[in-house]
């Protein structure tokens, strides 16, 4: 092997998945098989409509998730937590935007004798007061710490600058919500959203036949009776009509700066590409805004653009931590990049570079069963199926820089974006 020598770059024209398969359990539960892979590990996961898109007020999806490992009818929570521990298993609990649940990691051969304890957390929890009122002292103690960051001040008005204070998307925690939780308000959004007709599993692993039939046992028999899914549910966008929001504080030695705007989301056509767009601008650690404002400058150790998309909308935005006395530099050296992206192409072998990073990141997506089933988890979210990643995949192959700059000046305009500031 002669080291002098790069190795030769392949790029990639197809992708293969591992096989899914799509059961219903006896109740009509949709499940998600992906058996494959060579480690006897086993990820059981089981999503709920039941994020914040839903709730009735604030925190109410995120602590119905996170109470419900406090205990059942018949266990504690050490009880619960032991019993995970025993057997080598992890359990963990998410609420986004969109959807809650729990996930299950575990050995293949241990996993169905957690589906009973599973079941009973998911239809059982009691939400006890003595456990709701330590979460909630311990919540308030670490938003206190967090509102002595400037980043994450700066992200807080950005939300709310964006789509308003009572949307879901740019609601923030403010301490007084905690007064408001009640353990009644558990009980009725874990009625209401924890249900079997509300419910997807996606199994993956290395598993046996024989833990689908306990899944079925477990999840398949519990009856529908008079629920529905919730999907009418409409949050009016409320946007600031400044664009420009600062907050001083006067001991910080960096300031935190967020900008951006409303955008779309990936049920949009023009997703994929402004995908390949934004790596070029600041998606990855090589792109245009690393390399002027990091690696040129020295302004910032990190600066970084995205496309952040939800079930129900999205945003444009640029982020960084900077010193100081380098705030408003920073801000004409990124409307510099937003503004040479909009009137020069991008040369043929900056844009290969983009093309083979994206097309990476892709195969990273399927690597194996457990890593696939994220992707799934995404793509079933918006409705989609496996064949947004061949498009997604043909799309980076074939985006010119003629395209790249249309989309630029169609999404990227500086002076109408929101500026957040903070320090």
């Amino acid at each position: 092997m002669n080291r002098t020598i790069f190795p030769e770059i392949k790029t990639v024209d197809t992708v293969s998945f591992p096989e899914t398969k799509l059961l219903h359990l006896a109740n009509g539960v949709p499940v998600y098989v992906i058996n494959a892979g060579e480690q006897e590990v086993v990820k059981i996961e089981l999503m709920f409509k039941a994020g914040k898109w839903y709730e009735p007020k604030n925190l109410i999806a995120d602590f119905t998730n996170r109470m419900m490992r406090e205990g059942t009818t018949t266990h504690s929570a050490k009880e619960i937590a032991d019993s995970f521990d025993y057997y080598g298993a992890n359990l963990q609990y998410s609420a986004g935007f969109e959807n809650a649940g729990v996930t299950l990691y575990a050995m293949s051969k241990q996993a169905a004798k957690l589906l009973p304890l599973l079941k009973e957390i998911l239809t059982e929890a009691t939400f006890p007061q003595a456990e709701l009122n330590t979460v909630i002292n311990n919540r308030k103690q670490r938003l206190k710490v967090d509102l002595e960051k400037n980043d994450f001040i700066a992200n807080r008005h950005f939300v709310s600058a964006l789509y308003g204070p009572k949307h879901p998307y740019g609601r923030v925690t403010e301490l007084e919500d905690f007064k408001t939780i009640e353990r009644s308000d558990l009980l009725s959004f874990y009625q209401r959203y924890y249900h079997p007709r509300s419910l997807t599993i996606i199994v993956s692993g290395k598993f046996e036949e024989s833990l689908l039939q306990s899944i079925q046992q477990y999840f398949g028999s519990a009856p529908i009776i008079n629920k529905e899914v919730v999907t009418d549910i409409v949050h009016p966008i409320e946007p600031s009509t400044e664009l420009i929001h600062h907050t001083e504080k006067a001991d910080s030695v960096q300031s935190a700066i967020l900008l951006g705007n409303i955008c779309i989301n990936k049920q949009h056509p023009d997703f994929m590409k402004v995908s390949v767009m934004n790596t070029l601008l600041g998606g990855y650690f090589g792109s245009r805004l690393m390399t002027n404002i990091r690696e040129d400058k020295g302004y910032t150790y990190g600066i970084y653009s995205s496309f952040v998309s939800y079930p129900h909308g999205g945003f444009f935005e640029i982020s960084a931590e900077v010193g100081k006395d380098v705030k408003e530099a920073t801000l004409k050296e990124i409307a510099h990049e937003i503004n040479r992206l909009r009137t020069e192409p991008v040369s043929k072998e900056e844009l290969q570079i983009v093309k083979n990073y994206l097309s990476g990141k892709i195969m990273r997506s399927l690597d194996g069963p457990l890593k696939f089933s994220e992707t799934l988890k995404g793509l079933l979210t918006y409705g989609q199926s496996t064949d947004y990643i061949h498009e997604f995949l043909k799309t980076v192959k074939e985006i010119s820089a003629e395209e790249i700059q249309v989309l630029a000046c169609k999404y990227l305009d500086y002076d109408q974006m929101y500026k957040v500031t903070v320090g």
